[in-house]
């Protein structure tokens, strides 16, 4: 039977070293990423495939949904989303963490669940066949968590025979690890949110340029959207992938054509008026 553990803090005893505290700051610095997550782990146990899932309630049943996938090796094919587009299209159904996710999403956001799942336990034979015997893979690491009501997000790992099972201080560790690492990814998908927001504000405010100050240039329009939206001129500068000079060049054109046209030539009225 698959092995299943809930937790809302670290294990007593299991110091992370330097190198997965900077990865789990780095993780939840940004935007949510995989290949971020992976590296984090492997500072603590070696891993081949992680891939992302994301649970939700569609009409009367809970879907997994493939958000990324990554590998620790480099391969000629997307091993992660082929395996799952066969897991989602036969296998989901007799999958325990779909039964596990269920619980997660009852649960306190804090908390998170693990699940581990050898090969030789897996229920259906055609779905150990179709892809851990395919692909080589010995077993999956589960860690559950709920990021927001109603939405419930997996972590898989996996490993293959060149890696062979998770010994039980290898699965210490994770369990270790799960709590940081779920706090990490919780902040990950709020900087993912928050990005996301931020790119809908600037496509509105470049709408509104164009169409309140058709003069400017395409160029100039993106930098004055992305001032309204309060973007430094550095942050500008690394968006559009151009010199922070260029940036207050352009900045300067753009203030004299909107001055011309009598609307706001400064940060703060620009921000109102696009507003």
């Amino acid at each position: 039977m698959p092995s299943t553990w809930s937790l809302d803090t670290p294990h007593p005893g299991h110091p992370l070293n330097g190198a997965a505290v900077a990865a789990l700051l780095d993780v939840a610095a940004g935007p949510a990423s995989a290949q971020r997550l992976l590296f984090a782990i492997k500072q603590v146990v070696p891993v081949e495939y992680l891939s992302l899932v994301e649970f939700r309630r569609q009409r009367q049943e809970v879907m997994p949904e493939l958000v990324q996938g990554c590998s620790d090796h480099t391969h000629d094919r997307d091993v992660v989303a082929e395996c799952f587009a066969i897991y989602r299209r036969s296998y989901y159904q007799s999958d325990a963490v779909m039964h596990l996710a269920e619980q997660v999403g009852r649960r306190p956001a804090r908390e998170v669940a693990a699940l581990h799942c050898r090969a030789d336990e897996l229920p259906v034979a055609g779905w150990r066949d179709d892809i851990y015997v395919r692909e080589r893979l010995t077993e999956r690491f589960s860690l559950l968590h709920a990021p927001a009501p109603g939405v419930v997000h997996a972590i898989h790992l996996y490993r293959d025979e060149r890696q062979g099972l998770f010994q039980a201080p290898e699965i210490e560790q994770l369990l270790a690890l799960a709590p940081l690492l779920r706090q990490a990814h919780h902040a990950s998908l709020r900087a993912a949110d928050a990005t996301a927001d931020l790119c809908a504000r600037v496509a509105s405010a470049a709408d509104r340029l164009e169409h309140g100050a058709p003069r400017l240039s395409p160029r100039e329009r993106a930098v004055c959207a992305r001032i309204a939206c309060g973007i430094s001129a550095d942050g500008i500068a690394a968006e559009l992938d151009i010199a922070p000079s260029t940036v207050v060049t352009l900045r300067k054109r753009a203030y004299l054509k909107l001055a011309e046209q009598g609307l706001p030539a400064h940060r703060m009225g620009l921000a109102r008026w696009v507003n």
